[in-house]
């Protein structure tokens, strides 16, 4: 029997319409809901790098040298580098003073000094001294550190705001059963000739 031509099966068609959206508006709030696990991971992973373009830094120089601290997952890589020429510094030793966190940076193979303490992988503002030592050469260089909290920017609008998620998703169902009841009520009307 043929859809089209059996006038009777006319007033099933807007039910089974109403009935396949709801079945997608239910599959798009599983969906969405499944997807926000812990860490809100979007599948958009950055590549593992020790020195991101967004990482907290420290920049410092004297007529000496100059320097800079990129801190990434609680360390610290420090790039120094001679003023004047800007040639890096090898051997230096680099002594970090921030807050209770004190030591010697470890000289690096590719030229650059790590100093790790779990200082750096906590939010907050931090006072950064450098003594280096190249030498016969000596210098302090300083400069104020600010670690953000990773997780303060990455709110969303769907967490803050629950209700206009839902809000939508019933303004939707709302609209596809007035839809279906019309297109019903309007099969149900007798032809006029």
């Amino acid at each position: 029997m043929n859809l089209l031509n059996s006038s009777s099966k006319w007033p099933l068609i807007p039910v089974l319409v109403a009935q396949l959206a709801l079945f997608f508006i239910a599959f798009v709030v599983r969906v969405g809901t499944a997807n926000a696990g812990e860490g809100h991971d979007h599948g958009d992973k950055a590549p593992a790098a020790s020195a991101r373009a967004g990482s907290p830094r420290v920049a410092s120089h004297s007529d000496l040298f100059e320097l800079v601290g990129i801190v990434d997952k609680g360390e610290m890589t420090i790039y120094l580098d001679r003023h004047p020429s800007n040639e890096p510094v090898i051997g230096a030793k680099i002594e970090v003073e921030a807050g209770a966190a004190k030591g010697i940076a470890t000289p690096q193979a590719d030229g650059t000094y790590r100093f790790k303490h779990a200082l750096f992988a906590q939010p907050g503002n931090l006072s950064v001294r450098f003594t280096v030592m190249a030498g016969k050469e000596s210098d302090l260089l300083a400069d104020d550190l600010k670690i953000e909290d990773p997780r303060a920017g990455h709110v969303h609008d769907e967490d803050s705001r629950p209700w206009l998620r839902w809000l939508a998703y019933a303004g939707t169902a709302v609209a596809l059963l007035a839809i279906t009841f019309m297109a019903a009520r309007r099969l149900r009307r007798p032809a006029r000739l």
